[in-house]
């Protein structure tokens, strides 16, 4: 088998004698030539006029030997895969990232291709999973707030030596664009109102949500004892959406929601890289990075303009207290001793002396922020307090005294 450079020489040495025989050999026309070669007549001519001039050394192209004036340097090739080895590639990062990251932080600017034959020469890198297109594309919403992605991510976020945490991230459909995100230990009901309070802050309320199916967003039941039941109830999620007249559409599949999942599979791979380059390891640190450093950086390189510029986002309407709307509302009747009961735990209410509240209904409101506010209609908020457990067992054991005695008295 012969090397690229000897199948060159071989293959100018048949054109330089094809080429002297038009110049010596009346028999062999430039029409000939063009035909045995491949050729044009104009090239043959071309290559004719090359020899007479310059014998053999006509057929070599003029560039042989010299340098391409885009080849980059040897210099900057060895720095490119020193950099990746040295600081990148313990955080994995993928070429199309760390192509971004020679561009923006030390102005390096390359092709992703070259990145990838220069680290794949090296032995550095690895190769990029392929995911394979079966559904037919829908076409982005026109404009930003239209619609927005809201789904929870688990994921070793903060490296594969530290506990798995869960991104809940809300994403603008119509450009592509990250919003707010936070970490929690687990897609929770707060974590999500949490994200919606920060955008409907930012932006405004968005005119609809596309959700999955999960027990935070909707009641699901199948089976068992609770097979009879309707699953109709609303929850906490579907109340307060209804109230700030945000539309949710419930999606089937994951694939249906296809942009928000591939959303989740970029932040797993460049948001990981970039929390590990940066020793982040608690989700505070996540997360505040997360939203002023790797958002802003992230729509910039890959968010794209809406078909209308202008905003559905609708503001906040006047006077409204986000919180009250973007937590859970439970109604509780006051107990004797002036407590509510929430969630297994006891809670002592502070009222005015001049009234009784004993026996009425008071509204708990659960905010995400994780307080406890408890309101009464003609008093407003009343003050609390958590009671720890061995109060909660007094209380318990003189009830349980005060009755032992009243029925012996009888």
């Amino acid at each position: 088998m012969t090397d690229h450079k000897t199948e060159k020489r071989l293959k100018r040495d048949v054109r330089f004698e094809i080429i002297s025989k038009t110049i010596s050999d009346p028999d062999w026309t430039a029409e000939r030539a063009a035909e045995v070669l491949h050729l044009t007549v104009r090239q043959v001519f071309r290559l004719k006029a090359k020899v007479q001039a310059n014998g053999r050394d006509g057929l070599i192209h003029g560039n042989t030997g010299h340098e391409p004036v885009t080849t980059l340097s040897e210099r900057l090739h060895q720095r490119v895969v020193d950099l990746y080895e040295r600081e990148y590639q313990s955080c994995e990062f993928n070429y199309s990232h760390f192509t971004d990251i020679l561009a923006e932080d030390y102005r390096i600017e390359i092709s992703r291709e070259t990145v990838r034959q220069w680290l794949r020469e090296a032995g550095l890198g690895h190769k990029t999973k392929r995911y394979t297109l079966h559904r037919r594309k829908r076409e982005r919403r026109a404009r930003m707030g239209q619609m927005l992605f809201l789904d929870g991510s688990p994921h070793r976020w903060c490296g594969p030596d530290q506990p798995k945490m869960t991104l809940i991230l809300a994403t603008d459909d119509a450009t592509g664009a990250p919003l707010y995100g936070c970490f929690k230990p687990h897609e929770t009901r707060d974590g999500c109102f949490e994200v919606i309070h920060h955008v409907a802050l930012k932006w405004g309320l968005p005119e609809t949500l596309y959700l999955d199916r999960g027990s935070v967003f909707k009641t699901t039941r199948h089976g068992g004892v609770h097979y009879s039941q309707t699953s109709d109830d609303l929850t906490a999620f579907e109340i307060a959406m209804r109230q700030l007249a945000v539309e949710i559409i419930f999606a089937h599949t994951p694939q249906a929601r296809g942009r928000g999942e591939r959303m989740n599979g970029s932040l797993q791979n460049r948001l990981v890289a970039e929390l590990r380059h940066e020793k982040i390891t608690s989700s505070e640190a996540a997360e505040r990075y997360l939203n002023q450093n790797f958002i802003p950086r992230f729509t910039k390189r890959f968010a794209v303009a809406p078909r209308d510029p202008k905003s559905a986002f609708r503001p906040i309407p006047t006077g409204m207290d986000l919180k009250r709307v973007l937590c859970k509302i439970s109604s509780r009747r006051v107990n004797s001793d002036n407590t509510v009961s929430l969630n297994g735990r006891k809670y002592q209410l502070y009222h005015p002396a001049e009234r009784c509240i004993y026996g009425e209904k008071v509204m708990v409101e659960e905010w995400f922020d994780g307080t406890i506010h408890v309101y009464y209609d003609s008093i407003g908020e009343l003050k609390h307090r958590l009671l720890p457990l061995r109060e909660i067992y007094q209380l318990r054991n003189n009830c349980a005294r005060r009755y032992h005695t009243d029925k012996i008295n009888l």
